[in-house]
Formats: C-alpha cells, sequence, structure tokens
C-alpha cells in the first residue's frame, strides 16, 4: 500500500518519549533491533540494511476481536520539528499480528536527522492506543578518508624505500570523523599481488584511533588502503599509504640452470656457475641450501659484494635454491628463492616432429640422462579443455638402458607425451615433453546430383589416412541410413542416397582402418528442393536484361503442379501473380520491368489440393542509365526545392521528376504527379498541399528509352501554430507570441526548426519580419513584442531537408493609445481658469482630441484641439459654478488603434 504524508498537527505528539496505553502495538524493532526510547537510538545506514535500502519498523499486537480489514498507522518525525509528522499506512494481512513499514523514500529519511515513531492498529473508525516511542538516526555518509602515518614505513618511492623483508612495522590509523569505531585495511604488494593481508581494527573507543602490526615478505611497491567505518557501518572515502619495502635479498642467477629454460649440457651431478650479487651493503658472505636435503654452503663476498659459487645438483626436476646474505655484523637477511630445473630427463630421436595421421604411428629412440635406468613411464596429456586421468605405459629398456617407444594416433585430442626414465630403485627422471599433431584426416567428400526431390546425389570420399578397409556414410544424422562402402583401388569410395522429403540434407562420412581406429567426421550439405525451374531469354541471371516487357518459363519439379505464384521485388514490391498450370505442368508469365535494377523473382508452385512446394528464386539484372546522385530536397512554405547530381553519360534524354503524397514514392516514370522532365540538375514543385507529406523520385531516360533506378527522397509536411498572451494593450505594454512547428503525420514537435515572426500594421497589406527564431527540443517558440499600433502576426516554419514549411493562422493584438493628462492647478476661484495638457502615444500629429466632462453620470464633449506634431495638446477651462468639476480626454479610433482616454483629473471651484 503507497504511503502518504500527513502534515496535521498531532495533540500530544512533542519529541519526548511516550509510554503507550493498553492494547497498543509491542515488541518494538527498529532495524531489527529493540525499541530505543531515547534519542538518538541506534545509528542506521539504510544502503546497508537490507535490498529495499530502507529502514524497517515493525511490531505485533493481539488480534483478539479485531476485524478482517486492518492497517498500521505509522507516525515517523524529526524530533527537532515534533509538528509536522510522517504519516506511512500499510495493510495488514488478515491472519497477521504484526505491524511492518519499510521507509522507502529517502526524501524522507534524511542524512543526520535523528527520528521518532510509533504506530497504532486502526480497524475501521476505530484505534487502537499508540505504541510507544521509538527513536533511530539516519547516516548515509561514511565521511572523508582516515590518515595513515608509519614511523617504520613512510610513505615515499623507491629511493627512499624503508625496513626490510620480515621487519615489522606498526601503522598508526587516525579518523577525521567522530563516530568511527573500527577501520578497514588491507595491504598489497606489487611482488606478491596475491598475498594480500586484509582484516578489521577497533577504534580505541568512538572516534578514536587503532594501530596495526604488519611484516612484509616480498621488497618493492607496497600499499595500504583504510577505510574507518562509523556506526551505522558506513565506510569512509579510501585512505591510500603507498610505500617501499627496502631489497635486502642477494640477485642469482645461473647460465647453467637458467630459471626459465633447461640445458641438456648439465644434470644431476653436474657442477654449474651460480652467481650471487648483494643488495645490502657490508655483505661479507653469503649462505646457500637446495631444498628437500640438497647441497648447502657458505662462499665469502667479495668487495663488491658478489660471489660465484660452483652447485652441483643432486636429484632430477623442479628444485629451489635459498640464498641470503651475511653482513659484516653477523645479521642474517631474508632469502632469494631461485626456482630452477636440473633436466635428467631421456634424450628423444626419430620422429620427434610430432605430425601424424591419425591411425599412423610415432616412432621414438629413448637414451637414459641417468644411471641404472631399466625402464621408461610414459602418459598422453590433452587439451586443457579435455582433462582426463592419466594412463601411464612401461616400456622396458635394453642392458644400455635405450628403448624404443611405439606410439599410434588413435584419436586426434592428444597435444603430447610425457616420457620419464626409471632407474632399477624406482627412481625417476624430470619428465620429458614431446608435442604431437594429429591429423584427423576427415575424410573429403565431393557430390553430384541430387538437387531435385527424387532424383539420386551421388558423393566420392577420401581420406589421408592409411589403409582404410571402409567409409560409414549417414544421411541427414540418421544412423538407420548408414551405409559402409569398401574403397576401390585408389581408395576413393562412391556411394548414393535419394532423397524423398525437400529441405536442407546433409551426408557425413567417416573412414576406418583394420584396427577400427576411425578418422573425424566431415561431408556436405545441400538443397533438395521441389521449387519450380525458372528460365528466361529475356531476363538471364547472368548479363542484362532489357527494360523492357519479357517473358519467365516456370516447369514443376513437384509432381501434380496446377498453379504457380510469383513475385518480384527490388527491395519494394515490382509485380505478383499466379498462373494457371498447361497439361505438362508448365506456365509462363510476362513482366514489364519498371525500371532499370536488380530484381529478384521468386515462385512456387501448388496441386490441386494446395500442396505447396518449396519457393525458387530467381535474380537477374534489368539495364538502363546509372541513375541520379546526391539528390537533396529543400521544403518551403507551399512549395520544395529539389536538386541533384547527373550521371556521366552521352545520350541523356531526359530527367523525369514526379511526387506522391505520403511517405512512398511514386512507382513508375508515369505515377503520381509531374514536377519535373528535362536535362537540368535542379526543379521546383510548386502547389504543395499545406501539411502535407510529399515523396519525389527521380528517373534518368537515355535515349533508347531505358530507364534508371530511381532515388527517392521525402519531406514531411508539417503544421504551425500561433498563440497571443492577449489581444489588446496599452501603447508601450509588451506582448508574448508563442508559436510551434509540429509533424503534421504524428503530430510531434520539430525542434531546431528556423521560425520567422511576421507582423502587418492594420490598415496596411504589407508583412514586415519582426524576428527570426529557432524552435526548442518540444517544437515550440515565443518571443516577446512591443507594438506601436495594431498587428496581425503569423509565425512561418520555412522548412527544412526533412520537412515542408507551414505558416500559421493569423492573431490580432490591438494596440491603444496612451493619453496623459495634467492640471494646472487643483482649485480655482469662479471666473478663474485652469489648464489640462498632455500628449498622447504615439504621436499622431494633427489627430483631434476631445475634451469630455462629466455631468449627471455621463460624460460630454465640451471643446476639441488639434495634437501638436509631438502629439501634445493644451485646453484652457474656464468654470461657470462653484463646486468639484471632472475631465478626461478622449482619444478617437483610428485604422490602427483603438479608442483610448486619459485618467480623469478634477479640480474645486470656490
Amino acid at each position: 500500500m503507497a504511503s502518504t504524508l500527513g502534515c496535521a498537527t498531532i495533540v500530544g505528539l512533542t519529541a519526548a518519549p511516550a509510554t503507550a496505553a493498553a492494547g497498543a502495538p509491542a515488541d518494538l524493532k527498529t532495524a531489527g533491533q529493540p525499541c530505543a526510547t531515547a534519542a538518538p537510538g541506534p545509528y542506521l545506514s539504510p544502503v546497508l540494511l537490507n535490498a529495499a535500502q530502507a529502514v524497517v519498523l515493525r511490531g505485533t499486537f493481539d488480534r483478539t476481536g479485531a476485524g478482517p480489514q486492518l492497517e498500521a498507522d505509522f507516525q515517523v518525525w524529526d524530533v527537532a520539528d515534533p509538528e509536522h509528522p510522517q504519516q506511512w499506512l500499510r495493510t495488514i494481512g488478515e491472519q497477521s499480528n504484526e505491524v511492518y513499514v519499510q521507509l522507502e523514500d529517502e526524501a524522507k529519511q534524511l542524512d543526520g536527522v535523528t527520528y521518532a515513531w510509533r504506530v497504532r492498529v486502526l480497524d475501521g473508525a476505530a484505534a487502537s492506543a499508540w505504541s510507544d516511542t521509538c527513536h533511530f538516526t539516519v547516516d548515509r555518509s561514511g565521511g572523508p578518508a582516515p590518515t595513515v602515518t608509519s614511523a617504520e614505513y613512510p610513505a615515499g618511492s623507491w629511493d627512499d624505500a624503508s625496513g626490510a623483508i620480515g621487519v615489522p612495522g606498526v601503522f598508526a590509523l587516525a579518523p577525521v570523523s567522530a563516530d568511527t569505531v573500527s577501520y578497514r585495511y588491507r595491504f598489497y604488494s606489487g611482488e606478491l599481488p596475491e598475498d594480500t593481508v586484509e582484516g578489521t581494527v577497533s577504534a580505541e573507543g568512538l572516534g578514536g584511533p587503532a594501530t596495526v602490526g604488519w611484516s612484509p615478505r616480498a621488497a618493492g611497491h607496497h600499499s595500504l588502503t583504510v577505510r574507518a567505518i562509523d556506526r551505522a557501518g558506513n565506510a569512509s572515502e579510501p585512505a591510500y599509504h603507498e610505500f617501499y619495502v627496502k631489497e635486502t635479498r642477494p640477485s642469482v642467477f645461473s647460465a647453467a640452470y637458467q630459471d626459465w629454460v633447461t640445458s641438456l649440457d648439465y644434470n644431476v651431478g653436474v657442477p654449474g656457475a651460480f652467481e650471487f650479487t648483494a643488495t645490502v651493503a657490508g655483505t661479507a658472505s653469503f649462505a646457500w641450501r637446495i631444498d628437500e636435503g640438497g647441497p648447502s654452503g657458505t662462499v665469502p663476498a667479495d668487495a663488491a659484494g658478489k660471489a660465484t659459487v660452483m652447485i652441483a645438483p643432486t636429484r632430477g626436476g623442479w628444485q629451489t635454491l635459498y640464498v641470503h646474505s651475511v653482513t659484516h655484523d653477523g645479521t642474517a637477511h631474508a632469502d632469494r628463492a631461485y626456482r630452477f630445473i636440473v633436466d635428467n630427463g631421456p634424450t628423444l630421436t626419430g620422429d620427434t616432429g610430432g605430425s601424424v595421421v591419425i591411425g599412423s604411428s610415432l616412432t621414438f629412440r629413448l637414451a637414459p640422462r641417468m644411471p641404472n635406468v631399466e625402464a621408461y613411464v610414459y602418459w598422453a596429456e590433452y587439451s586443457s579443455l579435455d582433462q582426463r586421468p592419466i594412463e601411464k605405459i612401461t616400456v622396458p629398456a635394453r642392458p644400455d638402458g635405450t628403448a624404443d617407444l611405439t606410439w599410434t594416433a588413435t584419436e586426434t585430442g592428444v597435444a603430447g607425451l610425457r616420457i620419464q626414465s626409471r632407474s632399477a630403485d624406482g627412481t625417476l627422471s624430470h619428465p620429458r615433453w614431446q608435442p604431437i599433431s594429429v591429423d584427423g584426416a576427415a575424410p573429403t567428400v565431393t557430390r553430384t546430383g541430387g538437387t531435385d526431390l527424387g532424383t539420386p546425389a551421388t558423393f566420392t570420399a577420401r581420406s589421408r589416412m592409411a589403409d582404410v578397409v571402409d567409409y560409414v556414410a549417414t544421411l541427414h544424422y540418421d544412423e538407420a541410413s548408414s551405409q559402409v562402402v569398401k574403397p576401390a583401388a585408389d581408395g576413393t569410395a562412391t556411394f548414393s542416397f535419394t532423397p524423398t522429403r525437400s529441405g536442407y540434407k546433409a551426408v557425413t562420412v567417416i573412414a576406418r582402418n583394420a584396427a577400427g581406429v576411425q578418422t573425424e567426421q566431415d561431408g556436405v550439405t545441400w538443397t533438395v528442393t521441389d521449387g519450380p525451374r525458372v528460365a528466361s531469354t529475356d531476363f538471364p541471371t547472368t548479363g542484362g536484361g532489357r527494360l523492357a516487357p519479357g517473358t519467365f518459363s516456370f516447369t514443376p519439379r513437384m509432381p501434380g503442379s496446377t498453379s504457380y505464384q510469383w513475385w518480384v521485388s527490388n527491395g519494394s514490391a515490382a509485380g505478383s501473380g499466379t498462373v494457371a498450370a498447361e497439361a505438362d505442368g508448365s506456365a509462363a508469365v510476362t513482366w514489364t520491368p519498371p525500371a532499370a535494377d536488380r530484381y529478384v523473382l521468386s515462385v512456387r508452385s501448388f496441386t490441386a489440393d494446395r500442396t505447396a512446394s518449396m519457393v525458387t528464386t530467381y535474380g537477374f539484372t534489368v539495364e538502363g542509365p546509372p541513375m541520379v546522385s546526391d539528390l537533396k530536397a529543400t521544403g518551403g512554405v507551399g512549395s520544395a526545392t529539389l536538386s541533384w547530381t547527373l550521371p556521366s553519360i552521352t545520350d541523356l534524354d531526359q530527367v523525369i521528376v514526379r511526387s506522391a503524397t505520403g511517405p512512398t514514392a511514386p512507382s513508375s516514370p508515369t505515377a503520381g504527379t509531374a514536377v519535373y522532365g528535362g536535362t537540368g540538375s535542379s526543379a521546383t514543385a510548386t502547389g504543395l498541399a499545406p501539411g502535407t507529406t510529399y515523396t519525389f523520385a527521380v528517373w534518368v531516360k537515355d535515349r533508347s528509352g531505358k530507364l534508371s533506378a530511381a532515388p527517392s527522397v521525402t519531406l514531411v509536411g508539417s503544421t504551425t501554430t500561433i498563440a497571443a498572451s492577449a489581444t489588446s494593450l496599452a501603447h508601450g505594454s509588451a506582448v508574448t507570441v508563442s508559436g510551434a512547428a509540429v509533424r503534421a503525420d504524428t503530430g510531434a514537435g520539430i525542434a531546431d526548426a528556423p521560425m520567422q515572426l511576421y507582423g502587418r500594421r492594420k490598415g496596411t497589406s504589407q508583412w514586415t519580419l519582426i524576428t527570426t527564431l529557432t524552435t526548442g527540443s518540444s517544437g515550440e517558440v515565443s518571443y516577446s513584442h512591443k507594438p506601436s499600433w495594431g498587428l496581425d502576426y503569423k509565425w512561418r516554419h520555412r522548412g527544412s531537408t526533412a520537412h515542408l514549411g507551414s505558416e500559421s493562422s493569423l492573431t490580432t493584438v490591438w494596440v491603444k493609445t496612451t493619453v496623459t493628462a495634467t492640471l494646472s492647478k487643483t482649485s480655482v476661484p469662479l471666473g478663474g481658469s485652469v489648464t489640462l495638457s498632455g500628449s498622447v502615444s504615439p504621436a499622431h500629429p494633427g489627430r483631434t482630441v476631445h475634451l469630455e466632462r462629466y455631468v449627471d453620470g455621463s460624460w460630454s464633449t465640451v471643446s476639441s484641439t488639434a495634437l501638436s506634431w509631438t502629439g501634445a495638446y493644451s485646453f484652457t477651462i474656464q468654470p461657470s459654478a462653484r463646486g468639484t468639476h471632472h475631465y478626461r480626454v478622449h482619444m478617437p479610433p483610428d485604422l490602427d488603434h483603438l479608442a483610448s482616454h486619459s485618467d480623469t483629473r478634477s479640480f474645486e471651484v470656490f
């Protein structure tokens, strides 16, 4: 049920807690927390509470004796403004004893505001007592980032790296906000990006600092990201503390035992040189060891902090050399781990290129590179997408430790072989990798015939696999149709299928050898059709047909065809019809192309019971001159200007322009309305109806009478409206003249349309341009104008390359002259005189104004005078009786102004 906000004052509602009467809802919860009867209550961040991102208020009540249709009436108010509570009404389910509301309106749950709430149950006109009053405070922002400092690892760059691997550091976290309760942090290492350390540490009291201890496991770039967490659970903006850990591990290099490639010149027991270079000043020696009980030792460093040691590995395979620097003060620094391979795997000769056709074999001569080899173990490995259990195979060795391994390709998914030597005591060498590429030898298949329903399709298959004993051919993936075909002496197999139904067909073929190994599958697809055959000498599929009537012949593929349905298209409809079949099932139709273009004829046949064949399509070209290019149209009011670029031909006869109302172009050079016929490159269409859409098409005709394709352009009709804010006004005042340009077809406003406001002085025939504006996004425009005389206004939409122009109807705004009047005196003795003078705006030199006196309830003219060239006048009044006298000046109307009067002027005669 939608919530409503009530703003009426609630009697007895205050910011202080109130105790509920008996029967009121109880067990109140605010966002799942018990009711806080005192402010500020729990701090809540709605976005963190639930999917609705809203504070949930709820409680329970005793439903005994209540009706079926109940409502929960929640009141929520800012404790600083208890006189304006929010009202949230929610329907209570018929079986429910719970009151519940989600405060989903963010505008009513403002950040930083403490709210109180209470609830009662409405049962029709009756209501329960109010519940207790609960409180909560909305906190939507985590605030600015905290600060991070560290004495051991201050922020810096590589040039001022600090600490070292394993050296602990303390990071001090300080808040910017006063309500921080904890800090969430994350340590990141550029060397070990996946070895992040994350955690949360509590603040030392509300709004207090905290410290985090941490020891680096790598050198180089590190960062610490910290966010402060407030009472509502909001996270602050992140603080980034970037620092560098000093490198103390020595570098290690070995040309013999490299860390990324193996050398067969080195093996178990063969010494290789390892070069150590210190990164710590004062290095006296290097201590080294190889993992898993390998050799170890120390070597002194030279004055440059370098040393070379010859190490003979004692086992094969991957191993790690650990080296650390020892300085003169006896300090042992962090280890450098150098991982390398000791390759004691067998050597391979023979078919090491690894390429093989399925069903054939590769042979390898295996020679040991470790003592006492009595066998070899190998297994196939597959691509990463084809994980399988490892199946290991053993090949016995000769007394000299060599052996021959023959591997036969029985499938294509093998990526290579892993081969290990095995000594008499069971020790295995490092595995040698032999990549393999298996050619699946899928048969190549060719087809002849079988396109027509009921006719056989003949296929020939050949495979690169050696010693093929048979081919298995399957029609349309239906195993019941499979044929087993023996190959001829040249290894090929020939077979046929006769499709019994039209449509898409496929034949797939595999080859097999005597061992049952089969190739990958391949085949051919084609379409079996019962659609009619089409032929035409007038419109051949190659070359070009003439721009003249021609004939198409139809012959059936579907038995029992009695009629044909056909249609021609060049992107739009260019002809269609039906034709009855002759006794032999054939038919012919005559068609006239509307212009030179590329066309497609589609045709299907029908039997007497209206069974339809498939559709046959027949593409052809009708030749003619090239069409005009760069066709443009610009709309005006009642007219349109068209332009184009003529094609570069020497036999141009005529350019034909036709128009049609609506968005569809004329279909032929004789359709629609003639606009132009000539050899020029522009034309003007006149007499266009207002508010009507027109589409123009342009053909080129050569001297042989051939016509080009016809490009077209559409100008959408428009209508223009006008309105004025007043029909009459005083001289010097402004009137707002508004208008709109809209599409005549949809009524939508035309944005960015050029609009001209014209005015015609009343009593004249000359229109004058007042202003030119551009419509807004909704097609509207308005202009404030101060007319000096009565005007007829009209808006004119000039048109564009998309729209025809239009004019609005006329609207008239009359202007009243402004007459001022001033008395020379406001009192005069009987027999004296008073001058009443003023002016008329605009000036009407020589025009007559009348002095009027108010007597016995009506105005009457007592004098007249002509206006000066500036529009000024003056009357001398000599009253003949005592009392109060009232006068005004009247300006009569003319062709372009309404009549007007001055204000009434009064004086006393004593």
